[in-house]
């Protein structure tokens, strides 16, 4: 792809919807039980109007699954850990109509593997590493469900 096409790519060129999101109160079980079922390495946490509150990772949810004990917990009355207890809130969001070079400088730039697009402050889809990958080297998306970043 030459230089100019790539610079006129937009992130919702590379856009994927977002299938999958958690509410703060969701327990970190239903979360992890998510990505592992599904494959997806970061869930966004949105609030009630799809406003993205947060996001946890793979690696968020390993971190703390590690240092949690449940059966200690529920045996001094702890509540389970939930979306909130664990979710990055700290999220760089990025719109659909932001060039595509800026979104991905900033993935390099802030060491993220994906960032959650928004439009009117609603969460609609994310974008990941592998996406702006194929988007810059002119490549069809892959037809599998889940994608690896």
């Amino acid at each position: 792809m030459d230089a100019r096409a790539r610079e006129a790519l937009l992130v919702e060129d590379a856009a994927d919807a977002a299938k999958y999101r958690v509410y703060p109160q969701t327990p970190l079980s239903e979360v992890v039980d998510l990505m592992v079922r599904r494959g997806v390495r970061a869930v966004p946490v949105v609030g009630d109007r799809y406003e993205v509150l947060g996001i946890i990772t793979t690696g968020d949810a390993l971190s703390r699954v590690l240092s949690t004990h449940p059966e200690e917990d529920a045996a001094h009355g702890r509540a389970e850990l939930t979306a909130r207890d664990v979710m990055t809130r700290a999220v760089l969001c990025v719109s659909e109509s932001q060039p595509l070079l800026d979104a991905a400088r900033m993935m390099v730039n802030r060491k993220v593997e994906q960032l959650p697009i928004v439009r009117d402050g609603e969460l609609v889809g994310l974008i990941t590493r592998n996406a702006v990958l194929r988007a810059l080297r002119g490549e069809p998306e892959p037809d599998n469900e889940s994608e690896e970043s």
